[in-house]
């Protein structure tokens, strides 16, 4: 026989099961939609002035941009774009062509954009998201930096080179500019470890071949900020290439830094092995390992001698770090190669064939006019050809202290 109260406590604890279900279910209903809606954006704007047409958004991955959306701009100028994302995702604004306003956008977030048709993308108001705020921050910054930089390669490309003292103050004060950028960048990151705009800091440009963050020690910035982002953001494609370029960069240097040491690795330029006025033959490959100019001149083309004596001041400048200079002359009679050599006091590694026109090197370095250069990287790499005397000055002040 049951017992009636027994049976009433059963009957009441089936009853509260039930409810318990029902109310689990709710729960984890509430939690799925939350989340749902946790991980939506909304990016909105408003573009005064706009015609009517569209707005695109894509997605900047690791290794190319991809399509994500697009969108009519009304009447009024305005736009609303809604998507969704676990994790910051990089993304640009654009109107269809290469004029991109950068994003970064964060899930949950409601972004606001205001701009005109006149201004955008280089010009606008954000809302709504601290990340795409820290892109603004960043760039403002960069394109300061930029137009100070370009001012001053201006003033150096019209500053004679009689005047070396002007020259020489121009290039200090282009040092310290991308210098102070360079401490910029890196106190943004240390301040903000935690945000994926530092990957985006960690990877601006000055130039299309200079990085921000140029010198070997700044791998370490990297191989911090990818720890710390991986923490968080473990899923983000960004994250995790940021943490294979750092231990890949690391693992260059570590054995570039071995090359020189055991003195083994073979150079990739084409090898020239010609004799210097002491009559003993001095090879190209001798310089692997330093950073150095190839540069092929004549003691009868007047623009050579005179590229020499501002070549004298980049020697003076650099050599005492590291820096050669291997000068290939294509005379065909020594003693005017000789004086030459003697009059300007030229104190690098001079080498001739004394076979012009008939130079096979200077046919192999397709040297069409002198002067010819070509600036060396360590790795035996050029980094670049005919270069004016302040670029020169700018990038192997870089290559040095890579």
């Amino acid at each position: 026989m049951y017992d009636p109260e027994s049976l009433a406590a059963h009957l009441i604890n089936a009853k509260n099961i039930k409810q318990m279900k029902k109310a689990i279910i709710f729960v984890f209903f509430l939690l799925i939609t939350a989340c749902t809606k946790t991980d939506r954006f909304v990016i909105s704007g408003l573009i005064e002035d706009a015609e009517p047409g569209k707005i695109y958004l894509d997605e900047l991955d690791v290794e190319k941009v991809q399509p994500r959306d697009s969108v009519k701009i009304n009447k009024k100028g305005e736009f609303t774009f809604k998507g969704s994302t676990e994790y910051p995702r990089f993304y640009h604004l654009h109107l269809g062509n290469n004029r991109i306003l950068p994003l970064l956008v964060a899930p949950g977030k409601e972004v606001i954009i205001r701009s005109t048709i006149k201004d955008f993308p280089y010009h606008y108001e954000i809302e709504g998201s601290e990340g795409s705020q820290y892109i603004k921050y960043l760039n403002d910054k960069l394109f300061s930096t930029r137009k100070k930089l370009d001012s001053i390669q201006n003033l150096l490309n019209t500053t004679p080179a009689s005047e070396e003292a002007r020259q020489s103050e121009l290039i200090d004060e282009y040092t310290r500019i991308v210098e102070d950028q360079r401490n910029f960048s890196l106190k943004f990151i240390l301040d903000h470890m935690t945000s994926m705009a530092s990957i985006y800091a960690i990877y601006q440009k000055l130039d299309d071949e200079t990085y921000v963050l140029y010198k070997n020690r700044d791998i370490q910035i990297l191989k911090i900020t990818g720890a710390a982002l991986d923490t968080i953001y473990p899923e983000s494609a960004h994250v995790r290439s940021l943490i294979a370029n750092a231990a890949n960069l690391e693992q260059q240097i570590r054995a570039t830094g071995l090359q020189r040491l055991i003195n083994s690795t073979e150079s990739s330029l084409p090898e020239i092995a010609l004799p210097n006025p002491d009559g003993d033959t001095i090879r190209l490959s001798s310089l692997k390992g330093k950073v150095f100019l190839l540069s092929f001149w004549a003691s009868w083309n007047k623009e050579s001698t005179d590229f020499n004596l501002q070549l004298l001041e980049l020697y003076k400048r650099y050599h005492l770090d590291g820096f050669e200079i291997y000068q290939v002359s294509l005379d065909f009679q020594r003693e005017p190669w000789i004086n030459a050599i003697a009059f300007d006091e030229l104190p690098w590694i001079s080498v001739c064939g004394l076979n012009y026109p008939e130079s096979k090197d200077a046919v192999i370095y397709n040297v069409t006019t002198l002067p010819t250069t070509y600036l060396i990287k360590r790795e035996g790499d050029i980094s670049g050809k005919n270069l004016s005397v302040s670029d020169l000055n700018r990038r192997i002040n870089f290559l040095l202290n890579e």
